[in-house]
């Protein structure tokens, strides 16, 4: 009975062994971005070749997982999740019918939901070292082309993005925070620290506030949960470290304003501190106008920036939501994720998957974080969403206690009388 467990468990939980299912995920991730950056380069920024092109990276895995070794079916999500995810879905569909540009929310809607089976299909078939393997392939790739674009782009003086009118600035700055935080995955120093140099260099070139702090605080958030992993002082270590940039802050604090000030603005009338969040607020209060007239379902998925007056976007993800699919929508959205970061947290406890998995729960804490100032909450048109995606999608066996399961294997061995244990009559002995 203890064998037969055994083996039930090793069938449907362990990903098949000479896959390339990792490298797939450091390509998938790295190529929307290459889709992006080369649509826009050679089609504009609302050309239909573009579309077609990132629609298509962000798609071809499937056909990996419907020809490779892999399971095409991902592994089941318990009922409420499965639920939440049901009505996600249902909602947005439905909320299509009533958008200014349906055609295009329902585009929008059929690639989302690709995008989040997508992200069920990877965590079915990804074990801890495939994990690792994908964000170290994503990491070093994906700097390459945010270097190259930099090469290309960056005028002195302008922002990053700004040089030839190509990416937003904070998009890139969106992008670099996931490549930043996925270079903990390498495990050679060297190597690490050059490609998160390279990064920390590209987030100041773009002038990003958000990516900023979304970055410190997500790798704030790793370093937390390894040291905690390791049973290291963690308190400590915490309130020396607060205690040092303290004083350092009291010794240079002018300095350092004039440095911070230098790169982002911050005492300038359209970004500076008294600028309402660079007239974000404005449009705030906009969004939320259009979650009070339409709270149920919605104005239509990807559809609020054609209805808002104050503003191109909401330059906030979570109003954004809201005001998109409503209320029902939204508390979805925002179960699944709370259930994601939940047994992500569990799982940086285990020595051998808390490596890979405390990236993701730094990731997911920095992408909130950015939420509050970027447009969209859940979103598959790069690499940062679709990562926080394949992040927060954990299927129900992952939900398996592991001690629980350790008992129901040890049950009947428990039971077994002290001296045929002696003799191994079982094949304990």
């Amino acid at each position: 009975m203890s064998l037969q467990l055994e083996e039930d468990f090793d069938e449907t939980a362990t990903p098949q062994r000479g896959t390339q299912v990792g490298l797939v995920l450091g390509l998938w991730l790295s190529g929307v971005f290459a889709a992006s950056l080369g649509g826009r380069i050679e089609a504009g920024h609302e050309g239909m070749s573009s579309m077609v092109l990132l629609g298509t990276a962000v798609v071809w895995p499937l056909l990996y997982f419907a020809m490779g070794r892999c399971s095409f079916v991902p592994q089941a999500m318990p009922l409420a999740a499965t639920g939440g995810l049901l009505l996600f879905g249902m909602v947005s569909a439905l909320s299509s019918f009533m958008s200014p540009v349906a055609l295009l929310s329902s585009g929008y809607v059929v690639l989302t939901l690709a995008g989040i089976f997508l992200a069920l299909q990877f965590n079915s078939n990804l074990d801890a070292e495939q994990y690792e393997w994908g964000l170290k392939v994503f990491s070093v790739l994906t700097t390459g082309l945010l270097v190259g674009f930099a090469w290309y782009d960056y005028v002195p003086g302008t922002r990053l993005g700004n040089g030839k009118d190509i990416l937003n600035p904070n998009t890139i700055g969106l992008v670099s925070v996931s490549v930043f935080l996925a270079a903990m995955s390498i495990r050679t120093w060297v190597l690490r620290l050059t490609v998160m140099g390279a990064i920390a260099g590209i987030i100041v070139l773009t002038s990003s506030r958000a990516a900023a702090v979304a970055t410190v605080v997500g790798l704030g958030m790793i370093v937390w949960l390894r040291l905690r992993a390791s049973r290291q002082p963690v308190l400590l270590l915490a309130g020396l470290g607060l205690l040092l940039v303290i004083g350092v802050t009291i010794a240079y604090g002018d300095v350092m304003y004039r440095v911070l000030d230098r790169f982002y603005a911050l005492s300038t009338a359209d970004r500076g501190i008294s600028s309402g969040a660079s007239g974000r607020v404005t449009a705030w209060k906009w969004t939320w106008e259009l979650f009070v007239h339409n709270p149920v379902l919605g104005v239509g998925f990807r559809a609020h920036e054609y209805l808002l007056k104050a503003d191109s976007s909401a330059h906030n993800g979570y109003l954004a939501t809201l005001a998109e699919v409503g209320l029902l929508g939204f508390l979805a959205i925002v179960y699944i994720i709370t259930r994601g970061l939940y047994l992500l947290w569990a799982g940086c406890r285990e020595s051998g998957p808390g490596f890979s998995q405390s990236i993701l729960f730094g990731l997911c804490v920095g992408y909130l974080l950015l939420a509050v100032f970027e447009r969209y909450l859940i979103n598959v048109g790069n690499p940062t969403s679709l990562l926080f995606l394949v992040s927060i999608m954990r299927p129900g066996v992952m939900e398996e206690p592991v001690m629980e399961l350790d008992e129901q294997r040890l049950d009947p061995v428990d039971e077994l009388p002290a001296e045929e244990l002696a003799e191994g009559v079982y094949g304990h002995g």
